[in-house]
């Protein structure tokens, strides 16, 4: 009972410690972004390039081990290449290429270890290595509001998910997925369409 008890102290310890340490590293570090909403928190360690070419909006949570590479653009007049919506979750280890232009809307999920990106290796010349070729800018990837991408994805240049969709585990999504999908596979393809709220309504009238 009492090395149960014990645990348990040092469980809540161990919770309270990394929280303080999360709340303190964001603090020093939320000054370099294009600009940091109120209550987003980065867990670290964590990676990025050019933070102000990275806007986060509000209430955001950024995990542990993820990487994000930004670069300041002068699209439509906006810096910021990355803009992460209000109430987005970003899973542990998930990289996240921008470019260019890479937008998450709110309240998106992004499981661990997702890839996204609007950029791809160039190899246009064969007597060179690709290592040395650079990387150039393909397609802009946009994930709507709601959507769900699972643990392993990948969503890949010029990519639109939709609202409330679901990209699941370890997809390669390689063209727009439409909202209230349900994609799978490599490369991924539509599985089910959920009913939308729209939908639910007029069944019922």
């Amino acid at each position: 009972m009492k090395t149960r008890h014990l645990a348990k102290v040092l469980e809540r310890l161990s919770f309270l410690y990394h929280r303080a340490v999360t709340r303190l590293y964001t603090m020093l570090i939320a000054p370099r972004f294009a600009q940091f909403g109120k209550d987003s928190r980065i867990m670290p360690p964590f990676r990025a390039t050019d933070r102000m070419g990275i806007r986060v909006g509000h209430g955001v949570l950024i995990s542990e081990g993820a990487w994000l590479n930004a670069k300041q653009t002068q699209r439509g007049g906006e810096k910021a290449s990355l803009i992460i919506g209000d109430g987005t979750y970003i899973g542990r280890f998930a990289h996240i290429n921008s470019l260019q232009d890479v937008r998450i809307e709110e309240n998106v999920l992004i499981a661990d270890r997702v890839f996204i990106s609007d950029e791809e290796h160039i190899f246009d010349d064969p007597s060179c290595p690709i290592i040395h070729q650079g990387t150039r800018f393909k397609g802009a990837v946009l994930l709507k509001a709601g959507c769900w991408i699972g643990e392993g994805a990948a969503v890949l240049p010029g990519v639109t998910v939709g609202r409330n969709a679901v990209v699941a585990a370890n997809a390669v999504v390689t063209k727009d997925v439409p909202d209230h999908a349900i994609v799978a596979g490599v490369p991924a393809r539509v599985l089910k369409i959920l009913p939308s709220p729209t939908l639910h309504r007029s069944n019922e009238s």
